[in-house]
Order: structure tokens, then sequence, then C-alpha cells
């Protein structure tokens, strides 16, 4: 039988074949549904995944399948799926019919779903702007109205749920996978700063390559702000800082940990969440990097569109002494204000209360700042191979790495992500 991976990595080149092989796991694993046909969605977000519609008779079932290459440990024993212990937080998530645990073979299965994801609305919008035009108004009030009702329920239910845990539990959290793991790799699967970059060759728009090893050691100058760190130096410093066996305990929360755009649709004018992959307890400072990454930070377009660029972007580089020297015109404060806006109710709404939370119950530890920055890093960085030359230009890609330096490095002035850092802190108010 195939397993999701094959599935997910075969939908790429071959849709067809993918329903076939969907349908065929499907009516094995779930015979119950009775389903006589799969229809795979296309979808720009879907990077690990496949999701679409079954037909059974005169019923419709959504679904999705979730799937890494080199990734074939099981969620089994963890919180995968776990949309019942969201919602009794307060998170608002859409139950599935079914769930399939089987390791190679874990699925998830809705009630038919008609209706955009958060990912799709805020799209339309950002194509409106970057082809000259303007946001819609009315819309975009009701998206971030949508926003602000949800922040409210993820404060909440991280305020509620949040608890010291020790280091053997926090071990256990599903969203390690997302990060530590990645990073690290383990015994069955390789790290991906290996799998992506180490021994690789990096194209530059002057058709020059470099090798990434060498890349590493390179200081960064980006838009006129001189970073501090090194990648080498960013990769240590979120090895040791997301390792979750650092400290004896933590702080956790109930969350929904890989609560990007593309997993919240808009019913009713309201998101909810579904693809409770990694849900469950897991670090409070780690369970909100994921959204406030994907859904401000990564965007517009650079990580999962990189083909909307082509013609828009302007970008120069050189390198000497040892620094890499990168002048670019894909700003997002200027590109999409309206993620900004996003922004400030994360900061406002979530991290902020949480954060003094944690200070007032003496959880929050000394080096808060760094560990989210390294999060940040991770979630490009790991994401996908970003020197990918069958999906990023050289042109792209030097970006791309930009805008994770951007993220995981200090720098001696200001930009989004320190700014962002300094709003959020406790000191703040």
């Amino acid at each position: 039988m195939n397993t999701a991976l094959d599935i997910v990595r075969i939908a790429k080149s071959d849709r067809a074949r993918a329903e076939e092989l969907a349908l065929a796991l499907i009516q094995s694993v779930a015979p119950q549904l009775g389903a006589l046909s799969v229809k795979i969605n296309e979808s720009k977000l879907s990077l690990n995944s496949v999701n679409g519609y079954i037909m059974s008779g005169t019923k419709k079932y959504f679904f999705k399948f979730h799937a890494e290459e080199n990734e074939t440990e099981s969620l089994e024993k963890t919180e995968y799926y776990n949309a019942k212990i969201l919602a009794e937080f307060g998170w608002p998530a859409v139950q599935p019919v079914f769930t399939s645990h089987k390791p190679g073979l874990q699925f998830v299965i809705y009630e038919y779903i008609d209706a955009p994801t958060a990912f799709d609305a805020y799209e339309e919008q950002e194509l409106r702007r970057l082809k000259g035009g303007s946001y819609d108004d009315t819309r975009v009030l009701q998206l971030l109205d949508a926003e602000r009702s949800l922040c409210e329920k993820i404060r909440n239910g991280f305020l509620n749920s949040l608890e010291q845990t020790e280091e053997s539990e926090v071990e256990k959290a599903s969203l390690n996978q997302l990060f530590f793991k990645r990073l690290v790799g383990t015994s069955e699967n390789p790290p991906r700063l290996e799998m992506y970059y180490l021994d690789k060759m990096l194209k530059l728009p002057d058709g020059d390559s470099l090798p990434f090893n060498e890349l590493l050691k390179m200081r960064w100058v980006i838009n006129g702000i001189n970073y501090d760190e090194t990648l080498a130096e960013i990769i240590a410093k979120a090895k040791e800082l997301l390792n979750p066996a650092k400290e004896k305990g933590a702080a956790t929360v109930i969350g929904h940990g890989d609560d990007h755009n593309g997993n919240r649709f808009i019913i009713n004018g309201d998101y909810v969440f579904f693809d409770m992959a990694v849900a469950g307890r897991q670090p409070a400072l780690l369970s909100f990097i994921k959204a406030t990454a994907h859904n401000i930070f990564l965007h517009p377009f650079w990580l999962y569109e990189p083909k909307k660029l082509e013609g828009r972007l302007q970008l120069q580089m050189n390198i000497r002494d040892n620094v890499i020297s990168v002048q670019h015109n894909w700003s997002l404060p200027e590109l999409s204000p309206l993620r900004l806006k996003i922004l400030k109710l994360y900061e406002i709404e979530v991290w902020r209360p949480l954060l003094q939370e944690l200070a007032k119950r003496g959880w929050l530890p000394p080096y808060w700042k760094e560990y989210i920055r390294a999060g940040l890093f991770c979630c490009p960085f790991l994401v996908l191979n970003l020197i990918d030359k069958n999906k990023y230009s050289p042109a792209q890609s030097v970006l791309a790495l930009a805008k994770c330096v951007e993220l995981g490095s200090r720098s001696k002035q200001e930009n989004l992500a320190e700014q962002f850092l300094t709003n959020i802190s406790p000191q703040s108010v």
C-alpha cells in the first residue's frame, strides 16, 4: 500500500495518479466511509501535504494527508490531530469524523467544508495591491475583525492552560518535530540543514556559484543594516535554545502549533482551525511562532510563490571581506501594510499578555528574545530548501536567505523583527 508520503510526493507531478492512490488508501483504512472518488485540491500552501474532497454516495468529506520527506516517525503517541483538547480550551477547531494514526498512513477526514482559507483571503488582497491597485477596505475590515476575535480566543486559551511542565513531558511535544528535530535530525531522519544546504552550491545572481559551507561563515549587511551573526552562529544558537532538554522544565500551553493561514477556514466570518497534527501541550514561547512567522514575516509571496516576484524583485548583492551585502526592494512594511496590522494584533492581543503572565509567575527565561528569534528563523529556513534551483531563481534564493538572517540575527540597527520583540516585551507597557 502506498503511504501518505508517496501520495504527497506523486501529487506534485501527477495529481490524477495521486487521487487514485489516495482513494485506494482511504478505502482500505476507512472502509466505513464508503469512498467512491477523491479530488485533490491545487494548493500553493500545501508544501508537505495534500488536501481535497471525498465523494461517498450523496455524502461529501474534506480530507488532509500530511507527510514530510525523510520524516517517518509516528505521531501515534502524541496529540496528533487533537482537535478535542483545543476545543476544551476555547480554540475554534473543526472536529474530524475520522483520523488514521497508523505510521505512514496518517490522515484526517472532516465533514465537507465549503469555505475559503485565511491564506486565500489574504493572498487575494495582496494581489490586488501588488498589481497596482488597493485593498478592498470592506473585506480587510472583516478579516481584521476575525483576526481580533481569534486572537482573544488564543490568548485566553494560552492563559487558561499555562503551567510549568517537566523536561520529559516538554520533550514529547509534537511541535518539536517542526523545529528542533528538523534542525538536528533524529536516529531515523537526517537534519534538514544537511538535506538542503550543507555541501551544496548556491547559485548567485551574477552567474557565479558559492559553496553554502562558505556562506555559513559570512556576515550580512541587508538594506544598510549590519547583522551581528553569521548563518552558522544563528544555527548553533537555535540548536541550543530550541533543545527541549536544555532545562529541567518549561512553561507550556495548549496550542495548535502549526496555526498558519492555510490551516484555518473562514466560516460565517470567523476563523476555524483544522489540521491539528501537532496540537496539544507545547512550549509556551514556541506555540505561536508558526503563526507569527508564516502569517506575517514570510510574505508577500517570496517563500510560497516566488514566481510572483519575477519582474518585480530588484536585488543587488556583492561579497567582500567575508561580508555579503544585499540591497532589495522586497520590504514587508512597504509591500504589505495589511500584514503589519495583523502583527500589531498579535503583539497586543497574544504575545504581550502571554509574556506578561510568564514574567509575573517568574517563568519567563532571560533568553526569551533569542529563543523567539531562533524559532522565527527556523520557519523559513527549514520548511523548504531555499536554494532549490527548481523553485527559486538565484536572486530569490539570496532574498530568502537574507530574510532568514533578518529574523534570526541581532542587528545594530532596528529592523521589523527587532521592533516586534521590543513591542512584546513585558516592560513595553
